[in-house]
């Protein structure tokens, strides 16, 4: 979702920023001016450069004051909003001291007369900018890491209508989105293969309706759940107009009815303004009496019908 540019280490910042100012030189037959004017001109360069990168890193970060709840909550759950901040506030403070510290020595190396204070004083700043930037190492591969989880996450558009899936794990969530709409999640037999949202689309006529995947959901409380399950909260409490809960009758989930059905139960009592329809999947393997929607997002039986219910609720 967000275009955030790969984060250099320290001593990749260092080497960039240094290369690029040793290839500076100033002429002049007078060799003081030679050797003070080639001195600035490096200083400058090397903090122009640590100015532009850093820089260019903090923009590229969402502004954590603009963004939805959802991604807000999300990025908390992903990265964490306190480390995030303290993060791009450490780099920010870098980029400003840099520009403090080229300041300062352009005033002193004017003044000088010396060839040797010229190069001692330009030796100095050099070994200052390198320290700082090295004080904000752990930061720079902390953001740098965060950049790949925010990068995978979905793009939600807030002007379409949602359908969220939710269920316990390996119920078929999955499948299901991939059977209904242009989504094209992983499907596997083992729990958890969902590791985070994905986003489908569904369109009838001229209307376009999101159709989100979910992690599974154990029935716990949401701080006992691990970031997997988490993510299926926020966007059950953010996204939803419409729920599916998928229920597994076959229990090839690995769950039993029981914590199934319990788990319906909870998320039903926490999402009560949310409108939801239970739907038992597997109708291939077996079909109980119940009065739930039937359906197999193997083969598509029966899902042509839940999609019809589905945009009933949807334009109601």
């Amino acid at each position: 979702m967000y275009n955030i540019p790969t984060v250099l280490t320290a001593d990749e910042l260092i080497d960039k920023a240094f290369k690029r100012a040793s290839k500076i030189t100033q002429e002049d037959r007078n060799k003081l001016k030679r050797i003070k004017n080639t001195s600035l001109s490096r200083i400058n360069s090397i903090s122009n450069t640590l100015n532009s990168t850093l820089g260019k890193y903090i923009k590229s970060f969402p502004s954590l004051e603009m963004i939805p709840t959802f991604y807000y909550e999300l990025i908390d759950i992903l990265v964490g909003i306190d480390k995030l901040k303290r993060s791009l506030g450490a780099i920010d403070w870098c980029r400003k001291t840099i520009g403090k510290v080229e300041k300062g020595s352009v005033r002193k190396i004017k003044r000088m007369k010396s060839m040797d204070e010229i190069l001692a004083e330009r030796r100095k700043v050099y070994g200052r900018v390198s320290s700082l930037i090295k004080q904000v190492s752990s930061d720079l591969l902390f953001l740098n890491d965060a950049r790949w989880k925010l990068r995978k996450m979905p793009s939600i558009d807030a002007n379409l209508k949602t359908i969220v899936i939710a269920g316990s794990p390996n119920v078929g969530k999955s499948q299901l989105v991939k059977q209904i709409s242009s989504g094209k999640p992983k499907v596997a037999v083992y729990p958890f293969t969902t590791q985070n949202i994905s986003i489908g689309h569904l369109e009838d006529r001229y209307q376009k309706y999101q159709i989100v995947d979910t992690p599974g959901l154990l029935d716990r409380e949401f701080s006992e759940r691990n970031p997997i399950e988490k993510q299926a909260v926020l966007a059950l409490r953010h996204l939803a107009d419409v729920v599916i809960f998928l229920i597994d009758p076959t229990e090839t989930c690995g769950y039993e009815m029981k914590m199934q059905l319990s788990l319906l139960r909870n998320i039903k009592k926490i999402f009560d303004n949310v409108p939801m329809i239970e739907v038992e999947n597997k109708a291939d393997l077996r079909k109980t009496r119940s009065r739930r929607q039937k359906i197999s997002a193997l083969t598509g039986e029966g899902t042509d019908v839940l999609v019809k219910k589905v945009l009933e609720l949807m334009q109601s």
